[in-house]
């Protein structure tokens, strides 16, 4: 069996190590990284790197030639790694020692002991199902974070991976040699020689070993056959499969201070986020809301599809109803007539899963617009000299009430705290009335503090967003009342911690709006949700988590980002698909509006109206999505 698999799979891996140099096959994603030690991804699919200097730091790289302090260590960072929770490990020789990072930059002690001993040279760990182990180069020792002794027979172990299954550890030396081992320390052998500086490990899910080096990249069987060696024009110092496609290689060039980025065959081992299930519902999805789209209506209610995957032959039970397993693969229908159904899968043996989903019964065509990055306008509105005789004398806030006058558009302002010369306290309290006797169709929610610094919640605290949450709703609630506030808010950026989310919660809020896109393979505006979340979303006009309690609506157009004559095209092509169209977002931002801004659009109304209008003429009704389920009342 193993020759048959090594037979198919080296002309398939030589395919893509065939070209004199690796460079030429690999592309450089991200820069701005000086003598970057490590990478590691994380469940959400958001890439971090280790950099060298007096202090340590951990960053979290947000786009091509940017990056966010996540934490300064005190320390000298060398390894990372995920576990299942989101905390991110780190293998610090500076400090002797494996610290723990919450999401939100908190640093605290993890490990400093192995073997009974103090930690010397801790200089990489592996995360499995079954715990972490960590390497001390300086004494020869690889350990369980509790400090359990594993082993001592790999000399200076530099680079660490694993199985996620947490049975098989495999160790690059200081020598170049790998080394496989069982994670109880037994069966340590010699699995190749390379005569290299190892820099770090990676597994595909056929068992194939990548090793990142100062040679470069190197390929090796299950067996420890080398497949190909290729060069780089650098050595390199670590090697991470990435999470939105499992099939790109992402590996650290320290000297350029680069990620670079290959294509390969295989896709990565799977990852210890996936639980693995012999009985799996895949559609539809735990959490999906949905409409008349997603199914045929009947008297009875909305008969759906219910599709799945078992390991095991025979027959499946669907809420009772056999349904039979044919190539591993199930298929039958279920009758959807709640407002919230439990649909659960019954196999043999008691395997058992389950997926609840939500009815939009009173679905139908409907759109919100919403303004982002708000403060200009109410800047003008509470220092304009002489004071405005209406809030509508300010020309921006005047053009959204032509588009309500025009097509009864309903608009959710996002809005700031501060911005230079000027925060919310100054608004004055003599236009409540009428902000009031506008409240049919304008919301007013928090979006963050102030503009800058960009993206201010990546790694906030649940204190944090909570103070300045509060900050600008009790603004909001003092110059324009209650009536104008939502349930509903896009953050801005659309990132926030777990914790940060949570604080959104409990403060009221049900429902995020946000981009949910990927952007070089990385999440971009899409909160805290996993990639397989995400990927779904993509899909979808929303879907909710339903162990928070929290809806998440996809942005279906971020106006300013799209040319005026690609407006309606773009709006006719997302209504080929029901299921990204029976809800519709459009969002722009408030500073395109302005002359003096950098990206300043001269078309910006006409932009809007084209996007409105279209709306409107194909029948979709304006909604606030805190009203209702969806706007459906």
């Amino acid at each position: 069996m193993l020759r048959r698999v090594v037979r198919v799979a080296i002309p398939i891996l030589t395919l893509f190590f065939a070209r004199a140099s690796a460079d030429q096959n690999s592309t450089t994603h991200f820069t701005g990284l000086p003598g970057v030690r490590a990478i590691a991804f994380n469940a959400r699919g958001e890439l971090f790197a280790s950099l060298p200097g007096p202090a340590g730091k951990v960053v979290q790289v947000v786009a091509p030639e940017e990056s966010v302090l996540l934490a300064t260590i005190g320390g000298s960072t060398s390894g990372l790694a995920f576990d299942a929770q989101g905390q991110l490990y780190v293998a610090d020789p500076g400090r002797r020692s494996i610290l723990k990072i919450t999401p939100s930059g908190k640093v605290t002690v993890a490990a400093d002991k192995c073997g009974g001993q103090p930690l010397v040279e801790p200089v990489d760990l592996v995360v499995s199902r079954s715990g972490l182990i960590l390497c001390d180069m300086a004494t020869s020792r690889i350990c369980r974070l509790d400090g359990a002794l594993v082993t001592n027979a790999v000399s200076k172990p530099s680079a660490l991976a694993g199985t996620v299954d947490g049975r098989t550890v495999y160790a690059g030396d200081a020598q170049g040699d790998i080394w496989r081992l069982n994670s109880d320390g037994t069966g340590v052998r010699l699995l190749a020689s390379l005569r290299q500086q190892i820099g770090g490990l990676a597994l595909d899910r056929k068992g194939n070993l990548y090793v990142a080096g100062s040679a470069g990249l190197t390929l090796l069987t299950p067996e420890g056959r080398l497949i190909n060696r290729q060069p780089f024009a650098e050595g390199l110092s670590d090697i991470s499969f990435g999470i939105a496609d499992r099939a790109s290689l992402f590996v650290s060039q320290p000297t350029s201070g680069a990620i670079a980025r290959l294509k390969v065959p295989n896709e990565s081992q799977p990852t210890m986020w996936e639980l693995d299930k012999p009985l799996r519902i895949t559609q539809p999805a735990d959490g999906d809301v949905l409409n008349r789209n997603d199914g045929t209506v009947t008297p009875e209610g909305l008969r759906i599809t219910v599709r799945g995957e078992a390991r095991v032959g025979g027959t499946v039970k669907i809420n009772g109803a056999a349904a039979p397993v044919r190539d591993g693969k199930f298929e039958t229908q279920v009758t959807v007539n709640e407002p919230t159904t439990r649909i659960q899968a019954q196999g043999p043996g008691g395997s058992v899963d389950e997926a609840t989903v939500l009815w939009d019964r009173q679905s139908f065509p409907r759109y919100r617009v919403s303004v982002d990055d708000n403060i200009r306008w109410l800047k003008d509105i509470a220092l304009h000299e002489p004071p405005y005789r209406s809030i509508f004398d300010n020309p921006y806030l005047g053009f959204w009430r032509e588009m309500h006058q025009k097509y009864g558009a309903k608009v959710h302002f996002n809005i700031y705290y501060e911005t230079r010369g000027f925060t919310l306290n100054q608004m004055p309290v003599r236009y409540k009335p009428e902000w009031q006797e506008n409240a049919d169709w304008i919301r007013l929610t928090f979006h963050a503090r102030a503009n800058d610094p960009d993206r201010p919640y990546l790694h906030s605290s649940a204190d944090r967003i909570r103070q300045d949450y509060r900050l600008v709703t009790r603004e909001i609630e003092r110059f324009a009342g209650k009536e104008l506030l939502s349930d509903v808010t896009t953050v801005h950026w659309g990132e926030a911690t777990p914790e940060a989310v949570r604080a959104l919660r409990e403060e009221g809020v049900r429902i995020l709006v946000g981009y949910f896109e990927l952007r070089r393979e990385l999440p971009a505006v899409s909160y805290d949700v996993t990639m397989p979340q995400l990927l779904h979303l993509m899909g979808r006009d929303c879907w909710k988590d339903l162990a928070r309690d929290i809806l998440f609506v996809r942005h279906d157009m971020v106006i300013n980002g799209v040319k005026l004559d690609d407006v309606v095209p773009r709006l006719e092509k997302l209504a080929y698909d029901p299921h990204q169209s029976e809800v519709i977002e459009l969002m722009i931002h408030e500073q395109y509006w302005y002359p003096d801004y950098v990206a300043y659009l001269p078309d910006y109304r006409e932009r809007v109206a084209q996007a409105i209008q279209w709306v409107a003429e194909k029948g979709y009704k304006p909604v606030f999505f805190g009203e209702g389920f969806l706007g459906a009342k």
